[in-house]
């Protein structure tokens, strides 16, 4: 079992110390300005989030007899509040999802190891391979915004933002775990890379066995907002080495060797990263106000450089396809296929026909009249130079029009929406 996150009752704000070298009033320009809160609203926020971490209330049910019922399995959890339950007979399992985790841990402190029919069975919580941790969302977004954020991809198992537990401010990224995988890879398509305020928006997928109360808590910084010509590592640690020396300190390249603008540092622990992140963020370094921002917790500092330039390359290209479109005369010039010249001419040659069910609601593809000459003038410069088969086929004129039939008509629009922006 994961240890609990304390949630001690906060005193009153202690002032982030002077860092040497570092004057914490003087030049800084933060992004968000975080006005201090009530310790009562602190202590809330902290609460919320252990209990939303804390929750995991599915259950996997091994070593069932192969004849078992489901009336048998929903007798042996009549204890408790049974939210969902699937048996699959053919590997003698059970995957339950209780009322909370209360009922979870009761359920696994009575029934593991104890027997059904003769059989032993195993009960523990479930893995889960739908766990996302989403970074870079900006500080000062509430927990019901980021359930808004989230929630359109697909129902929530788990949702909430990491606080710093004396200040009761957000860090800048939270957790969701959905109740299915391909949720969860939706809203990872989707959110990687997504424009939130000045922000991009990094997912990243999260074991769920191997995050505890500790491991929620980030011990890596990005530094954006640098300069593309910055290139001064040596002067770039030194600044962010005022509480300590950074393990990891190195400047983003991308692939083509060029400077992404921003960095990456990992520190000795999540204490002193917090420390350095609110005494730097909004520094001016090289003419610019710098942003300093938790990376999601977990990946070593140089893992964490080589995500965030993937996930900045892939929100470059957000939008863009694969191919570039293709222009008038690149779509003419292709034109050397007969089955390509049948399908555009097919609306121009089928006016006025109609078939067994009426007239197709379709759009003619060719609406200028000077391009359905130049077509209709490849069409026939194509026969010229056209040749009987083997089997002695008529050339494209003679054939019956029935066999010119119009392509189906595309839908008028696009199938999905656009998602509502965060």
């Amino acid at each position: 079992m994961a240890a609990a996150l304390p949630v001690t009752a906060p005193g009153p704000e202690a002032p982030v110390p002077e860092l040497p070298g570092l004057s914490r009033g003087l030049g800084r320009a933060p992004e968000e300005d975080l006005p201090p809160l009530d310790p009562a609203e602190v202590r809330s926020r902290l609460a919320r989030s252990a209990r939303q971490f804390r929750n995991r209330r599915k259950l996997l049910i091994r070593g069932l007899p192969a004849d078992v019922s489901n009336q048998e399995v929903h007798d042996l959890l009549s204890d408790y509040k049974l939210k969902y339950c699937f048996v699959d007979k053919c590997k003698g399992t059970a995957f339950v999802t209780l009322l909370n985790r209360d009922q979870a841990e009761a359920a696994i402190a009575k029934l593991h190891r104890s027997r059904l029919r003769e059989r032993e069975l195993s009960v523990q919580l479930q893995s889960t391979d739908a766990l996302l941790c989403i970074a870079n969302l900006p500080q000062l977004l509430s927990q019901q915004q980021f359930e808004e954020l989230v929630r359109p991809f697909g129902n929530l198992e788990r949702c909430f933002l990491v606080y710093n537990s004396k200040t009761g401010h957000s860090k800048g990224y939270g957790f969701v775990e959905y109740m299915k995988k391909d949720s969860a890879a939706r809203a990872k398509l989707e959110l990687l890379g997504k424009q939130l305020g000045t922000r991009t928006l990094y997912v990243h997928w999260m074991d769920a066995n191997h995050l505890t109360s500790e491991l929620l808590h980030s011990k890596c910084l990005c530094v954006d907002k640098l300069p593309h010509s910055y290139s001064d590592r040596e002067e770039l640690r030194r600044v962010f080495s005022a509480a300590g020396a950074p393990a990891f300190c190195q400047l983003a390249y991308g692939q083509d060797g060029q400077l992404k603008g921003f960095a990456v540092l990992e520190y000795e622990s999540p204490e002193l990263a917090e420390l350095v992140q609110e005494a730097t963020d909004g520094f001016p370094l090289a003419g610019n106000h710098v942003r300093v921002s938790f990376c999601a917790p977990g990946p070593p500092g140089r893992s964490m450089l080589a995500a965030l330039t993937a996930a900045q390359a892939m929100a470059l290209n957000r939008g863009k396809g694969l191919l570039p479109e293709p222009n008038l005369l690149q779509i003419l010039s292709s034109l050397g296929n007969p089955a390509s010249l049948q399908l555009l001419l097919a609306p121009l040659l089928h006016t006025g026909k109609q078939g067994i069910l009426g007239a197709a609601p379709s759009v003619p593809l060719v609406t200028n009249p000077a391009l359905a000459a130049a077509l209709l003038q490849l069409v026939l410069q194509h026969q010229s130079q056209q040749r009987p088969g083997i089997l002695g086929e008529p050339p494209l004129s003679s054939r019956p029009r029935s066999a010119l039939a119009p392509a189906p008509a595309q839908p008028p629009g696009p199938i999905l929406s656009d998602l509502p922006s965060g």
